[in-house]
Protein backbone atom coordinates (compact mmCIF):
# COMPACT_ATOMS: atom_id res chain seq x y z
CA UNK A 1 0.00 0.00 0.00
CA UNK A 2 1.48 3.22 -1.00
CA UNK A 3 -0.85 6.18 0.36
CA UNK A 4 0.34 9.69 -1.10
CA UNK A 5 0.15 11.39 2.22
CA UNK A 6 0.56 9.87 5.38
CA UNK A 7 -0.07 12.35 9.00
CA UNK A 8 0.18 11.37 12.26
CA UNK A 9 -1.89 12.86 15.56
CA UNK A 10 -0.81 13.17 19.05
CA UNK A 11 -3.16 14.47 21.36
CA UNK A 12 -3.11 17.18 23.71
CA UNK A 13 -2.33 16.20 27.19
CA UNK A 14 -4.11 16.08 29.50
CA UNK A 15 -7.53 16.56 27.33
CA UNK A 16 -7.73 17.65 23.53
CA UNK A 17 -11.17 18.84 23.83
CA UNK A 18 -9.70 21.63 26.47
CA UNK A 19 -9.37 24.49 23.60
CA UNK A 20 -5.98 25.68 23.27
CA UNK A 21 -4.74 29.43 22.33
CA UNK A 22 -3.21 29.08 18.34
CA UNK A 23 -1.87 32.27 18.54
CA UNK A 24 1.39 31.81 19.71
CA UNK A 25 2.25 29.31 17.26
CA UNK A 26 2.67 31.39 14.36
CA UNK A 27 5.86 33.13 16.39
CA UNK A 28 6.83 29.78 16.95
CA UNK A 29 6.68 28.30 13.71
CA UNK A 30 8.92 30.90 12.22
CA UNK A 31 11.51 30.24 14.62
CA UNK A 32 11.35 26.71 13.59
CA UNK A 33 11.86 27.85 10.09
CA UNK A 34 14.99 30.23 11.28
CA UNK A 35 16.52 27.89 13.33
CA UNK A 36 15.38 24.75 11.66
CA UNK A 37 14.19 23.01 15.06
CA UNK A 38 12.26 20.58 13.23
CA UNK A 39 13.16 17.93 10.22
CA UNK A 40 12.23 18.89 6.90
CA UNK A 41 12.46 21.69 4.17
CA UNK A 42 10.29 24.47 5.97
CA UNK A 43 8.46 27.14 3.86
CA UNK A 44 5.76 29.36 5.75
CA UNK A 45 3.15 29.46 8.11
CA UNK A 46 -0.50 29.51 7.32
CA UNK A 47 -3.48 30.85 10.08
CA UNK A 48 -6.53 29.03 9.84
CA UNK A 49 -7.32 29.86 13.44
CA UNK A 50 -10.34 31.90 12.61
CA UNK A 51 -11.64 28.36 11.40
CA UNK A 52 -13.85 26.37 14.29
CA UNK A 53 -12.30 23.13 14.92
CA UNK A 54 -10.35 23.12 11.90
CA UNK A 55 -6.30 22.90 10.77
CA UNK A 56 -5.34 25.67 13.33
CA UNK A 57 -1.31 26.94 12.63
CA UNK A 58 -0.05 25.29 9.93
CA UNK A 59 3.95 25.32 9.25
CA UNK A 60 4.12 24.36 5.73
CA UNK A 61 7.39 22.65 4.50
CA UNK A 62 7.81 20.69 1.36
CA UNK A 63 7.82 17.36 2.48
CA UNK A 64 6.50 17.58 5.36
CA UNK A 65 4.02 19.70 7.58
CA UNK A 66 3.73 20.85 10.99
CA UNK A 67 0.04 22.23 12.65
CA UNK A 68 -1.69 22.37 15.79
CA UNK A 69 -4.61 21.05 14.62
CA UNK A 70 -8.23 20.81 16.11
CA UNK A 71 -10.39 18.90 13.65
CA UNK A 72 -13.28 16.78 15.16
CA UNK A 73 -13.14 19.20 18.12
CA UNK A 74 -9.98 17.23 19.68
CA UNK A 75 -6.24 19.21 19.52
CA UNK A 76 -3.19 18.05 18.99
CA UNK A 77 0.02 18.03 16.63
CA UNK A 78 -0.56 17.10 13.21
CA UNK A 79 2.06 15.59 11.28
CA UNK A 80 1.51 15.25 7.85
CA UNK A 81 4.65 13.29 5.45
CA UNK A 82 4.28 14.22 1.99
CA UNK A 83 6.46 13.33 -1.64
CA UNK A 84 8.02 10.49 -0.02
CA UNK A 85 8.47 8.50 -3.67
CA UNK A 86 8.23 5.08 -3.58
CA UNK A 87 8.87 4.66 0.10
CA UNK A 88 6.93 1.69 1.83
CA UNK A 89 3.72 3.05 4.00
CA UNK A 90 5.84 0.84 6.90
CA UNK A 91 8.91 3.65 6.04
CA UNK A 92 6.81 6.44 5.81
CA UNK A 93 4.70 5.56 8.84
CA UNK A 94 8.28 4.99 11.37
CA UNK A 95 9.45 8.43 9.72
CA UNK A 96 6.10 10.49 10.34
CA UNK A 97 6.02 9.15 13.86
CA UNK A 98 9.72 10.24 14.42
CA UNK A 99 9.09 13.74 12.71
CA UNK A 100 6.15 13.83 15.14
CA UNK A 101 8.16 13.01 18.27
CA UNK A 102 10.80 15.67 17.09
CA UNK A 103 8.01 18.50 17.12
CA UNK A 104 6.50 17.33 19.88
CA UNK A 105 9.98 17.79 21.45
CA UNK A 106 10.96 20.88 20.38
CA UNK A 107 7.47 22.75 21.03
CA UNK A 108 7.99 21.52 24.62
CA UNK A 109 11.46 22.64 25.00
CA UNK A 110 10.27 25.92 23.78
CA UNK A 111 7.32 26.52 26.61
CA UNK A 112 6.26 29.31 24.83
CA UNK A 113 2.47 27.66 23.73
CA UNK A 114 2.25 25.92 26.94
CA UNK A 115 0.86 22.55 24.78
CA UNK A 116 2.01 19.40 26.06
CA UNK A 117 1.33 16.17 24.20
CA UNK A 118 0.45 12.72 25.09
CA UNK A 119 2.75 9.43 23.68
CA UNK A 120 -0.10 7.40 24.45
CA UNK A 121 -2.81 8.38 21.96
CA UNK A 122 -2.21 8.56 18.15
CA UNK A 123 -4.09 8.56 15.51
CA UNK A 124 -2.03 7.37 11.90
CA UNK A 125 -4.32 8.77 9.19
CA UNK A 126 -3.80 7.21 5.47
CA UNK A 127 -4.64 10.26 3.46
CA UNK A 128 -5.38 8.72 -0.11
CA UNK A 129 -9.06 7.69 -0.78
CA UNK A 130 -7.70 5.98 -3.99
CA UNK A 131 -4.61 3.87 -2.44
CA UNK A 132 -6.07 3.71 1.13
CA UNK A 133 -10.07 3.75 0.90
CA UNK A 134 -11.66 2.95 3.95
CA UNK A 135 -12.41 -0.75 3.41
CA UNK A 136 -12.03 -3.95 6.02
CA UNK A 137 -9.45 -4.78 3.25
CA UNK A 138 -7.14 -1.94 2.86
CA UNK A 139 -7.39 -1.28 6.87
CA UNK A 140 -6.34 -5.14 6.98
CA UNK A 141 -3.29 -4.62 4.74
CA UNK A 142 -2.36 -1.24 6.43
CA UNK A 143 -2.48 -2.51 10.29
CA UNK A 144 -0.34 -5.48 8.75
CA UNK A 145 2.35 -3.03 7.41
CA UNK A 146 1.78 -0.39 10.49
CA UNK A 147 1.65 -2.81 13.61
CA UNK A 148 5.32 -4.00 13.65
CA UNK A 149 6.46 -0.37 13.36
CA UNK A 150 4.33 0.66 16.24
CA UNK A 151 5.94 -2.53 18.14
CA UNK A 152 9.44 -1.39 17.48
CA UNK A 153 8.68 2.43 18.64
CA UNK A 154 6.84 1.49 21.43
CA UNK A 155 8.94 -1.90 22.80
CA UNK A 156 6.33 -4.18 25.07
CA UNK A 157 4.00 -1.93 25.99
CA UNK A 158 0.48 -3.32 25.50
CA UNK A 159 -0.98 -1.25 22.63
CA UNK A 160 -4.59 -1.01 21.11
CA UNK A 161 -5.46 -0.69 17.79
CA UNK A 162 -8.90 0.49 16.26
CA UNK A 163 -9.86 1.69 12.69
CA UNK A 164 -11.92 5.09 13.10
CA UNK A 165 -14.95 5.75 11.06
CA UNK A 166 -14.75 2.43 10.05
CA UNK A 167 -17.10 2.04 6.36
CA UNK A 168 -17.61 5.41 6.09
CA UNK A 169 -16.03 6.26 2.28
CA UNK A 170 -16.58 10.11 3.03
CA UNK A 171 -13.72 9.61 5.89
CA UNK A 172 -9.94 8.38 5.27
CA UNK A 173 -8.48 5.59 6.60
CA UNK A 174 -7.08 5.87 10.07
CA UNK A 175 -5.83 3.41 12.60
CA UNK A 176 -5.95 4.43 16.13
CA UNK A 177 -3.32 3.50 18.52
CA UNK A 178 -3.59 3.60 22.70
CA UNK A 179 -0.78 2.58 24.34
CA UNK A 180 -1.03 1.24 27.96
CA UNK A 181 0.05 3.71 30.96
CA UNK A 182 2.49 0.89 31.97
CA UNK A 183 4.49 1.00 28.96
CA UNK A 184 3.91 4.57 28.10
CA UNK A 185 7.24 7.05 27.69
CA UNK A 186 7.77 10.50 26.79
CA UNK A 187 8.30 11.90 23.57
CA UNK A 188 12.10 12.36 24.27
CA UNK A 189 13.19 8.80 25.24
CA UNK A 190 10.85 7.58 21.84
CA UNK A 191 12.91 9.96 19.17
CA UNK A 192 15.88 8.94 21.05
CA UNK A 193 14.32 5.44 20.47
CA UNK A 194 14.01 6.34 16.53
CA UNK A 195 17.56 7.45 16.59
CA UNK A 196 16.42 11.40 16.02
CA UNK A 197 18.25 14.00 18.14
CA UNK A 198 16.89 16.66 20.40
CA UNK A 199 17.36 19.82 18.69
CA UNK A 200 16.89 23.20 20.73
CA UNK A 201 19.23 25.85 19.06
CA UNK A 202 20.46 25.54 14.95
CA UNK A 203 23.62 24.03 14.98
CA UNK A 204 24.68 25.72 11.88
CA UNK A 205 24.54 29.11 14.02
CA UNK A 206 26.75 28.24 16.30
CA UNK A 207 30.63 29.68 15.95
CA UNK A 208 32.49 27.68 18.26
CA UNK A 209 33.58 24.05 17.72
CA UNK A 210 30.07 22.80 18.25
CA UNK A 211 28.72 23.42 14.58
CA UNK A 212 30.88 20.45 12.84
CA UNK A 213 31.08 22.21 10.11
CA UNK A 214 33.33 22.49 6.68
CA UNK A 215 33.58 24.85 4.09
CA UNK A 216 32.82 24.03 0.47
CA UNK A 217 36.23 24.75 0.36
CA UNK A 218 37.46 22.35 2.45
CA UNK A 219 35.48 19.69 0.32
CA UNK A 220 36.99 20.82 -2.48
CA UNK A 221 40.41 20.17 -1.23
CA UNK A 222 39.46 16.89 0.46
CA UNK A 223 38.72 15.61 -2.72
CA UNK A 224 41.06 16.70 -4.71
CA UNK A 225 42.96 15.25 -2.32
CA UNK A 226 41.19 11.82 -2.77
CA UNK A 227 41.03 11.59 1.15
CA UNK A 228 39.61 8.80 2.66
CA UNK A 229 35.81 10.35 3.37
CA UNK A 230 32.01 9.36 2.60
CA UNK A 231 29.59 12.08 1.07
CA UNK A 232 26.16 11.57 2.56
CA UNK A 233 23.18 13.88 0.74
CA UNK A 234 20.30 13.90 3.29
CA UNK A 235 18.07 15.58 0.61
CA UNK A 236 14.70 14.03 -1.26
CA UNK A 237 15.00 11.79 -4.03
CA UNK A 238 13.80 14.70 -6.37
CA UNK A 239 16.25 17.05 -5.39
CA UNK A 240 19.21 14.72 -5.94
CA UNK A 241 17.78 13.97 -9.35
CA UNK A 242 17.88 17.84 -10.17
CA UNK A 243 21.34 18.35 -9.07
CA UNK A 244 23.93 16.42 -6.92
CA UNK A 245 27.98 16.14 -6.05
CA UNK A 246 27.72 12.28 -6.39
CA UNK A 247 27.36 11.67 -2.60
CA UNK A 248 25.39 8.08 -1.09
CA UNK A 249 21.67 9.63 -1.06
CA UNK A 250 20.07 9.25 2.86
CA UNK A 251 17.29 11.52 2.95
CA UNK A 252 17.23 13.06 6.91
CA UNK A 253 13.71 11.07 7.11
CA UNK A 254 15.49 7.59 6.59
CA UNK A 255 18.83 8.43 8.51
CA UNK A 256 17.80 6.90 11.75
CA UNK A 257 17.14 3.39 10.22
CA UNK A 258 19.79 3.36 7.95
CA UNK A 259 22.86 4.21 10.60
CA UNK A 260 23.78 0.54 10.32
CA UNK A 261 24.90 0.78 6.81
CA UNK A 262 27.79 3.69 8.13
CA UNK A 263 30.85 2.88 9.55
CA UNK A 264 31.15 4.67 13.20
CA UNK A 265 34.37 5.21 12.37
CA UNK A 266 34.67 6.77 9.13
CA UNK A 267 34.98 10.23 8.44
CA UNK A 268 31.33 11.79 7.36
CA UNK A 269 30.95 14.70 5.09
CA UNK A 270 27.16 15.52 4.85
CA UNK A 271 25.64 17.74 2.85
CA UNK A 272 21.94 18.76 2.26
CA UNK A 273 20.51 21.85 0.07
CA UNK A 274 21.68 25.02 2.35
CA UNK A 275 22.66 23.67 5.48
CA UNK A 276 20.13 23.36 8.14
CA UNK A 277 18.92 19.82 7.29
CA UNK A 278 22.82 18.65 6.96
CA UNK A 279 23.45 20.23 10.59
CA UNK A 280 20.30 17.93 11.82
CA UNK A 281 21.68 14.84 10.20
CA UNK A 282 25.49 15.63 11.43
CA UNK A 283 23.60 15.82 15.07
CA UNK A 284 22.19 12.94 15.36
CA UNK A 285 24.92 10.70 13.73
CA UNK A 286 27.31 11.99 16.78
CA UNK A 287 24.75 11.48 19.12
CA UNK A 288 24.69 8.03 17.76
CA UNK A 289 28.38 7.58 18.08
CA UNK A 290 29.38 8.90 14.92
CA UNK A 291 32.67 11.41 15.71
CA UNK A 292 33.76 12.00 12.80
CA UNK A 293 30.21 13.67 11.07
CA UNK A 294 30.91 17.58 9.46
CA UNK A 295 28.05 19.04 7.79
CA UNK A 296 29.08 21.41 4.40
CA UNK A 297 28.50 24.68 5.36
CA UNK A 298 25.56 26.22 3.47
CA UNK A 299 24.78 23.04 1.58
CA UNK A 300 25.15 21.92 -2.58
CA UNK A 301 24.00 25.43 -3.16
CA UNK A 302 27.29 27.03 -1.34
CA UNK A 303 29.44 24.46 -3.22
CA UNK A 304 27.69 25.49 -6.75
CA UNK A 305 28.29 29.58 -5.62
CA UNK A 306 31.90 29.21 -4.77
CA UNK A 307 33.21 25.78 -6.46
CA UNK A 308 31.21 24.70 -9.83
CA UNK A 309 28.53 27.37 -10.85
CA UNK A 310 28.05 25.04 -14.15
CA UNK A 311 25.43 23.91 -12.17
CA UNK A 312 21.85 23.67 -11.91
CA UNK A 313 19.99 25.26 -8.81
CA UNK A 314 16.26 23.91 -8.30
Amino acid sequence: MTAQRVAVKLFADPDPAVPVELSPFIALFHRFIQEGSVEGLLIDVADYAHVPNGPGIVLIGHDVDYAVDSTGGRTGLLVTRKRYANLSLADVVRDTLRKAFGAAVAIEADGSTGLRVSTRSLVIQLLDRLAAPNTDEAYEAAVKEVEPVLREVFGDADLEIARTDAGDPRKGLAVAVTVSAAGAVDAVALLARMGGAQRTAPVAASSGPESWEISAEDLKKLRDEAADFVLIDVREQEEYDAVNLGGTLIPLGSLGERMGELDKGAHLIVHCKVGPRGAQAVAALRGAGFGNAWNLEGGIFAWIDRIDPTLPKY
